[in-house]
């Protein structure tokens, strides 16, 4: 996978898990005039986890994106560390990063 551009700061607005298909989806506002709209797709979810606790206040945007990076059996594993502490961590067979339609 390429690597992909740098996300801190940017606005995470939904995250949606298709049940039946095994798809998850996040959308992004990034700021970023060339790309104000990006997509995460997950295909194949194993796991998600989203805590939302709050430890460092409350916040929509991202500090860090680690990963995807490979996590056994042929899945990946993306962790999105928010700015309010809380970590987001999907494992998927395949992760896609693209432009909003």
């Amino acid at each position: 996978m390429d690597r992909w551009p740098d996300l801190h700061d940017a606005t995470l607005e939904s995250l949606e898990l298709h049940w039946s298909s095994g798809e998850a989806v996040m959308r992004i506002r990034t700021g970023d005039a060339a790309h104000p709209q990006r997509v995460i797709v997950a295909s194949g979810v194993l796991r998600l986890r989203c805590d939302r606790q709050l430890p460092w206040g409350a916040s929509a945007s991202i500090n860090v994106v680690r990963g995807p990076t490979a996590a056994g059996d042929g899945a990946s594993v993306l962790e999105i560390e928010m700015q309010s502490g809380d970590v987001i961590l999907i494992e998927t067979g395949a992760f896609t990063l693209q432009d909003a339609k």
